[in-house]
């Protein structure tokens, strides 16, 4: 797989036809090249490959060497984690292709060549995690989160070759989540000593810290497409501001297990004598929560120092924290001065 990817950055010096060679910007200006800057080239895909490669190589220590199959299997995950996981997918292969296709750039490659490079890239690298998936003993591959996958990179793609630049974008808020505090006894076996909290099943099932607060913790975090209204009547609505976007959100609460209510204390716990704990579904019903809010397109502030254009690039994946009106599908209603 590392040499997939050198290949795909390489195959970009056969697709980008012999031009100038761009000697008048200097290699460490954060300014795109014009032309084919073949330094700049060769950098990107030593990068590239040096994180892919490391990044898959820690991935299979301590993930999939652990809880290793016997052989490649397949999963059919549609239904949980009422969808959760599945806008993850969704967002995060659409961000890497843009980050992908803004690396291509600034090296010099044709604008329709690093879009192809863009999504290419993105493909790879969740393919890669979902191949994992496949050789992992609890998982298994999903062809619907390659289907999203495919949804992520595509929407990068089609917006990047139709309209030359991106109106609609994939992103996410989360924040640190406050569970009820009773403990929870087992439901089986009897007389069972064992005990948890939600706040204990949390950290086991999702884990700790910022990284799984936003991308894993389907309780906390929110997953939304950012419309930037401006680019599409920018006539008749020159009086919008630029950076002004409408965003539509998905969200979830009380997911503790892929389906239902029910879960062992272990997933590697076999046999009559795990701990089965189970939640009252009245009292912790699953629920989806949809989102009306309004954001800020940060590529689209007019910044003009090229590092920091550059970083709000990269941190335009967080949606930005402002009035938010949320329906479930419990039927709830609710106005959020402030959401994030």
């Amino acid at each position: 797989m590392v040499r997939t990817i050198s290949a795909l950055f390489l195959l970009s010096v056969l697709l980008v036809p012999e031009r100038q060679y761009a000697q008048q910007v200097p290699f460490f200006s954060l300014q795109p090249a014009d032309t084919l800057h073949k330094p700049r080239l060769w950098a990107a895909v030593g990068t590239g490959t040096v994180i892919y490669g490391a990044t898959m190589i820690g991935l299979h220590r301590n993930w999939v060497s652990n809880e290793t199959s016997d052989h490649f299997h397949t999963i059919n995950d549609f239904g949980d984690w009422n969808q959760m996981d599945k806008m993850s997918h969704w967002m995060m292969s659409y961000n890497e292709s843009r980050w992908l296709y803004a690396g291509a750039s600034w090296a010099g490659v044709r604008p329709r060549t690093a879009a192809w490079l863009g999504f290419a890239g993105g493909q790879l690298i969740m393919t890669s995690l979902e191949m994992f998936d496949g050789y992992a003993a609890k998982w298994g591959f999903s062809w619907s989160d390659m289907g999203f996958n495919l949804l992520g990179s595509g929407l990068f793609l089609a917006q990047q070759l139709g309209w030359k630049e991106q109106r609609l974008t994939m992103k996410v808020s989360a924040w640190p989540k406050t569970y009820a505090s009773e403990t929870i006894y087992p439901v089986s076996p009897a007389g069972s000593d064992g005990q948890t909290t939600l706040q204990q099943r949390s950290d086991v099932l999702y884990g700790m810290g910022p990284l799984s607060l936003f991308l894993k913790n389907y309780n906390t975090n929110t997953v939304w497409m950012s419309v930037n209204p401006r680019s599409f009547f920018s006539e008749k609505a020159a009086w919008l501001p630029r950076w002004l976007n409408v965003a539509v959100g998905m969200g979830a609460d009380n997911l503790f297990v892929g389906q239902g209510y029910e879960w062992k204390a272990s997933l590697n716990c076999e046999g009559p004598g795990c701990d089965v704990y189970r939640l009252n579904p009245e009292r912790y019903p699953r629920t989806r929560q949809f989102y009306l809010s309004f954001d800020v397109d940060l590529t689209r502030l007019g910044i003009r120092n090229r590092f920091l254009r550059t970083l709000a690039g990269v941190v335009n994946i967080i949606k930005f924290p402002a009035p938010a009106l949320e329906v479930t599908d419990r039927g709830g209603v609710r106005f959020h001065p402030v959401f994030f």
